[in-house]
């Protein structure tokens, strides 16, 4: 993230307008860049300065450390939301392993059927049987044809 997407950020992370992946980058940069570091500080104690004379509260005297605890607070939620994140992602991968151990245990602990050996072939004796039975259609069709070849 630039300097510049990120000085445009800086009000909606003050307002919590950021998504989640926008505001990691937020931070990473702001963490990494002393200028923009002091400019969030300036808008920071600004803005809220501002808010809290509009609600009628107390100002408070120290908008580093307040913004030093939003800063950790949202690194925290972003940490928890990943977590969540992986940890589901875990544990669906787990239920996915564990349905296929399972279905897997339980087909192959089925009937065995008996393994026979074949050690000789019948298969000479079909194609013989097919070759050499009469149907009634061949039968029908040979017939005629010796009656064609015997009136010529």
């Amino acid at each position: 993230m630039t300097c510049m997407e990120t000085q445009r950020l800086i009000t909606p992370f003050i307002n919590d307008e950021l998504t989640l992946n926008q505001t990691e980058e937020f931070i990473d940069h702001v963490n990494s860049c002393p200028e923009c570091r002091e400019e969030l500080e300036v808008y920071y104690a600004l803005l809220t300065a501002m808010k809290q004379l509009d609600e009628d509260k107390i100002l408070y005297d120290d908008f580093s450390m307040e913004l030093s605890t939003k800063l950790e607070r949202e690194q925290e939620k972003i940490i928890q939301t990943k977590f969540t994140y992986y940890r589901k992602k875990g544990m669906l991968v787990l239920i996915i392993l564990m349905m296929a151990f399972v279905m897997n245990w339980r087909y192959s602990g089925s009937k065995l059927e008996p393994r026979i050996i074949v050690t000789e072939s019948n298969y000479q004796l079909r194609y013989q049987y097919r070759r050499y039975r009469k149907e009634p259609i061949e039968v029908s069709l040979q017939n005629y044809m010796r009656k064609t070849s015997d009136q010529r």
